[in-house]
């Protein structure tokens, strides 16, 4: 599947392209608006009524992501078009013109960057099931089913002799050799994506490959849904990102996993929170 531009008239009209085994490409017609006649920019479409997921109907309307009326990090009182960079010109998903440090400099920069954010929030997203699951499991339980259930503490667990064990199924496997199959499976994943090419196929979207291996229920074969899909990934992707730097903090500031600080703040939210925690050196476990 590959990554498709939204520019000008595109959000009202476009045109599928299929290529290889199930890549599609989506290529939009450009225009530019008077208002900011050095960008990129795509009017907001009336929103275009489409089957959904489920069968029934679905509406999307793009021009609130994408385009230069596009939602943006301020309200348009308080931030007008021509405060945005140029070279944020509403193309990419999540593009909010905010770049306070102009590290974009260009639109081939700002591309890079988008390689780098997004292949670091699907880790984050999935990290954050990783470190959140175990422990959660283990307070609803006995606290035996998982070993070094908190996420910080499994390594640990691990080189005091510890093998892994979920819900009484040991993994007889050392830290050693887990190590090595991770960095093995890693290397060989990295080895594909640099190439663009492995099992999956050859000369795919860097991004957003699709087919049956990276989206097997094919929730993204229509082109509006696809563009919201995007929006909605990044989203949720730089949620994860502060998500997963603010477990690092709580877990050296209160010594206590994830979980534990979630349960503890809902449990007492006015007496568990920032404010009583940094600064108290007596700190009970939670769970």
């Amino acid at each position: 599947m590959a990554s498709t531009t939204f520019m000008g008239q595109s959000l009202v009209s476009k045109v599928a392209v299929r290529g290889k085994a199930t890549r599609q490409a989506t290529t939009c017609a450009k225009k530019v608006a008077p208002k900011a006649a050095k960008g990129k920019v795509a009017p907001k479409s009336a929103g275009k009524a489409v089957k959904g997921w489920g069968g029934g109907e679905a509406s999307y309307n793009l021009g609130e992501w994408y385009g230069a009326d596009r939602r943006l990090y301020l309200p348009s009182g308080l931030l007008d078009a021509e405060d945005i960079p140029i070279y944020l010109n509403g193309d990419l998903a999540g593009d909010y013109g905010y770049d306070p440090l102009g590290l974009g400099s260009d639109e081939e920069q700002v591309e890079k960057f988008r390689k780098f954010e997004l292949i670091h929030a699907r880790w984050a997203m999935v990290a954050t099931i990783g470190c959140l699951l175990p422990e959660a499991s283990n307070a609803f339980g006995d606290g035996n089913q998982i070993t070094g259930a908190v996420w910080w503490q499994t390594g640990a667990a691990m080189l005091d002799g510890g093998l892994l064990k979920y819900y009484g199924v040991t993994v007889p496997l050392p830290l050693i050799l887990i190590a090595v199959v991770e960095v093995g499976l890693m290397g060989a994943v990295e080895t594909y994506r640099s190439k663009n090419s492995g099992p999956a196929g050859e000369d795919l979207d860097e991004l957003y490959p699709g087919g049956q291996y990276f989206d097997p229920l094919g929730l993204a074969d229509d082109p509006d849904a696809f563009a919201e899909l995007r929006v909605k990934e990044i989203k949720n992707g730089r949620l994860a990102l502060v998500a997963m730097l603010g477990f690092a903090v709580q877990a050296a500031v209160t010594g206590e996993g994830c979980f534990a600080n979630w349960a503890g703040h809902v449990a007492d939210p006015f007496g568990y929170n920032l404010l009583t925690v940094v600064g108290n050196t007596e700190r009970v476990p939670n769970l």
